[in-house]
């Protein structure tokens, strides 16, 4: 029977590959990893509520800061999935290995600067954010206790790649889950001072989350190099290769400046909002941290579209890979549709859940009044985000990144940012009104997205050498997609 509907749901008129199942079997543990991480940071985000408001208010800006910061790294080391899906289409299987050692060649380097000198530009920044004066004091906590897990993401980043480009994404989904359950625990533990440990807020929330990123790296390590060396010769491909450099700079890099620049400019959001008032602040906050139970997700569903987009055209079939993209695209709709509905339906029982024993002199019913609000904005936003994310995942498994840059860069910093400054500066406007605003902007930068992917320039590009002299010899049959 399940033979049965996967050849269905395979099959088109154009020919096979690039079914609904495929893509499934990819999507589903990145998508349950995904649902993970929204489960911690909900719990975390809950911790933080039930302990001041002030300090769920701060997790946002000092987050969202750290991350934008290593984002540029992460992204790029993250790209070798993109060169391992298309050497694994290709069948190169020595290729796949010395993809994962090269980028994390990249991300040592990578891990220097994060830990180094991130910390002092974000205390720089924090410092001069016009906050008020106890909102900089845990927003600079959180952020320096984040920085370490930065780091970690990068140095595992390429080996966790190692295993979703080949569609191994069950390996990832496990390890993830683990960390994720180790982090919530020690959020318990490191907020509240439970069993012996002391009571250290906001900072303990930071310092769980690099506590579980290092147990991710070390999980992924040790899974890569235990695996058997004569299918999978991980311990002795891992010469530095400047060629696979060089293809994870000119390829790797403008997904990262985009990632970098994109979240700069939604940091940059954050940070003017927190002028506005601390029930501002705290509103976006809680409406972000609800919006992570349908954005994550999706997330893991790009990430499949990146990955089988990449392996179809590894193995030459660019027919296969845009249909990967529409039909991903269709079960991102279908998901958004229901999770906006939950958003319209019951907008106070989700706001109520992050209500806090201590208000810390926030007036959490003008939280709940503007809640509603926004909430009813991110359900319009998130139909025209999936648009976004499921066309990027495509067009950076084709290689297509640079022109996807500018896009979304000259769109962050072009229309969003200006539009808010004069919505905040200017107009002096309520943070709901900077909301609808955004979902107007979001709607914009998918269509010039969806605009790109439909000209179909990602066609040309050629990420890897495809040709008979320069693959791997190889005697055994082609890994199974899991």
């Amino acid at each position: 029977m399940i033979k049965s509907l996967e050849k269905l749901f395979s099959k088109d008129t154009a020919g096979a590959g690039g079914g609904y199942l495929v893509i499934w079997r990819v999507a589903y543990p990145l998508i349950i990893m995904s649902a993970s991480h929204t489960i911690m940071q909900f719990c975390d985000r809950k911790f933080l509520a039930y302990n001041s408001t002030e300090d769920v208010a701060a997790a946002l800006p000092g987050g969202i800061l750290s991350f934008t910061l290593f984002s540029f790294f992460m992204v790029t080391v993250f790209f070798t999935s993109a060169l391992v899906a298309q050497y694994f289409g290709n069948d190169d299987r020595k290729a796949c290995v010395s993809a994962a050692w090269n980028g994390f060649y990249f991300a040592l380097g990578a891990a220097v600067i994060i830990l180094f000198l991130l910390p002092w530009i974000g205390v720089a920044i924090i410092n001069n954010s016009g906050h008020p004066a106890e909102l900089i004091a845990r927003e600079r906590s959180y952020f320096i206790t984040l920085i370490p897990s930065g780091a970690f993401i990068c140095l595992g980043a390429a080996f966790s790649s190692y295993f979703s480009g080949q569609g191994k994404t069950w390996n990832i989904a496990i390890i993830n889950m683990i960390s994720c359950l180790l982090n919530i625990g020690l959020d318990y533990l490191l907020i509240f001072g439970k069993w012996g440990f002391p009571a250290m807020g906001i900072s303990g929330a930071g310092i769980a989350t690099s506590i579980g990123s290092f147990s991710t790296f070390l999980m992924v390590i040790i899974w890569f190099l235990l695996m058997n060396q004569q299918r999978y010769p991980t311990r002795s491909n891992r010469r530095f290769k400047l060629s696979v450099i060089k293809k994870l700079v000119n390829f790797g890099t403008p997904s990262g400046l985009q990632c970098f620049l994109d979240v700069g400019a939604f940091t940059a959001i954050i940070f003017m909002i927190g002028i506005i008032n601390r029930e501002a602040m705290a509103v976006t906050t809680i409406a972000l941290s609800i919006n992570m139970i349908c954005f994550l997700p999706l997330l893991g569903l790009s990430d499949a579209t990146s990955i089988v987009v990449g392996q179809c055209i590894g193995g030459g079939n660019h027919n296969a890979a845009e249909r990967v993209a529409y039909r991903s695209w269709l079960m991102a709709a279908v998901y958004m549709a229901l999770a906006g509905t939950v958003f319209m339906l019951f907008p106070n029982w989700l706001i109520g859940y992050f209500a806090p024993q201590n208000m810390g002199g926030i007036r959490f019913e003008e939280v709940m009044i503007a809640g509603r609000n926004i909430l009813f904005c991110a359900a319009i936003f998130n139909f025209f985000d999936a648009t976004k994310f499921i066309l990027m995942g495509a067009l950076r498994g084709a290689g297509d990144t640079k022109v996807l840059m500018l896009i979304c860069v000259c769109s962050a910093w072009f229309l969003m940012v200006p539009g808010v400054i004069i919505i905040i500066f200017v107009l002096k406007m309520s943070v709901v009104t900077v909301w609808i605003y955004l979902t107007i902007y979001v709607s914009i930068e998918s269509s010039l997205i969806f605009w790109r992917f439909r000209s179909g320039s990602w066609r040309q590009i050629k990420l890897i050498e495809t040709h008979d002299s320069i693959k791997s010899t190889q005697v055994d049959l082609p890994i199974p997609v899991e």
